[in-house]
């Protein structure tokens, strides 16, 4: 596509530099779809409003996915639980609307494939009807900066029978692996390389943490976050985290609970890797909301204990600029929490933008690829 290339501060994170989320747009004069944009030379987030225009969409569209052209940070597809869009904005499977589940959030992810000559992309979801997980296949036969094309679905594990957030391990260019719940303390790894997606044999790996855990999985406040070596996994508002270790075969090492009362979605990872961030619910002073998690002491404590927040937030993401930024589902205006960790001091900034745009979500998305994390 004709876009500049930016280089994301952190490597990783290069097919992250755009996320798109906001709400489904039921109408064609709709602007409710919001670009959060840092493909720019500082990696500023840029808030853009209306990023699909025209587009016209089911209002139970609410599992976003993305994933970014790490040559140019420019999305190139966009799924929203039913349907798959090209960077043109370009319906890609229009004969073929996906039955996926309404109303959940990070039920679907899209990776690159490993083993096709073309550009090639899985997204991943779960069957409204069975819980079955799939994966539709899409490609580009004249390149990103061509119209995408769809090629079909398979399965990706049919004795699947719940709802389940989807999450990545990323080890290089050659090799990641999908990741899913089968409840709530076990959780299922696909490998995906070079000779394609594997389902025969799903590695299964126990959460130990949440072994006291007897309820379904809630998939609105469950998730799957890995970033490098590090996997935090959210069941039911309860944390842990977690290292992952993929030099022979998949396991998750080192796991520890990180707080079993949280009012979290989504939590995530500093720069360094060495802090979790993860929400609470405000205290009668409209304190303590951000929380951090050491994880090589595993102590906790409230980032900043004098900041009164003007609102309550549910999601965290770690951004290319190296800022953890939250966000909720807002009705009359549109703030952004931002989480800041000055170099100089080890001191960390909550701030919140305030924006009068009412375009946000529960999340920004699930997008999770990253470039050679575990190399």
């Amino acid at each position: 596509m004709d876009e500049l290339k930016a280089s994301a501060k952190i490597p990783s994170l290069q097919a992250q530099m755009q996320w798109m989320a906001g709400t489904p747009q039921t109408s064609s004069t709709s602007t409710a779809r919001m670009l959060y944009n840092f493909n720019n030379a500082n990696n500023t987030l840029n808030r853009e409003p209306g990023a699909m225009p025209g587009v016209v969409e089911a209002n139970t569209a609410q599992q976003e996915s993305t994933i970014c052209d790490p040559q140019t940070g420019k999305w190139v597809l966009f799924f929203d639980g039913n349907n798959i869009y090209d960077g043109y904005h370009n319906l890609v499977n229009p004969d073929y609307k996906l039955d996926t589940l309404d109303h959940t959030y990070l039920t679907s992810i899209i990776a690159p494939s490993c083993s096709e000559s073309i550009p090639t992309y899985y997204v991943f979801y779960v069957d409204r009807s069975t819980k079955h997980l799939n994966y539709a296949i899409v490609n580009f036969p004249f390149g990103l900066g061509g119209k995408a094309n769809w090629v079909g679905t398979q399965s990706l594990n049919n004795d699947n029978g719940v709802a389940t957030p989807f999450g990545l391990a990323c080890v290089n260019e050659n090799e990641f692996w999908v990741l899913t719940l089968a409840n709530a303390n076990t959780m299922v790894a696909y490998k995906c390389d070079t000779t394609g997606v594997s389902t025969t044999a799903p590695v299964h790996i126990m959460l130990s943490p949440f072994s006291s855990i007897t309820a379904a999985v809630d998939c609105k406040t469950s998730s799957i976050v890995t970033f490098g070596n590090k996997i935090a996994v959210t069941v039911n508002n309860q944390i842990m985290v977690g290292e992952l270790k993929v030099s022979t075969g998949f396991s998750v090492i080192n796991q520890a609970l990180v707080s079993n009362s949280t009012a979290t979605l989504t939590p995530d990872f500093n720069a360094s890797a060495t802090k979790l961030y993860f929400l609470k619910k405000l205290d009668s002073a409209k304190k303590n909301q951000v929380w951090v998690y050491e994880i090589d002491s595993q102590a906790s404590y409230s980032a900043d204990s004098s900041y009164v927040y003007g609102y309550q937030y549910l999601s965290l993401k770690l951004a290319p600029n190296g800022t953890v930024y939250g966000t909720n589902l807002f009705t009359s205006i549109d703030p952004v929490l931002t989480i800041t960790e000055i170099p100089e001091t080890g001191a960390i900034e909550v701030t919140e933008m305030l924006n009068q745009d009412i375009n946000s979500s529960a999340t920004f998305g699930n997008i999770q690829y990253q470039i050679n994390a575990l190399k």
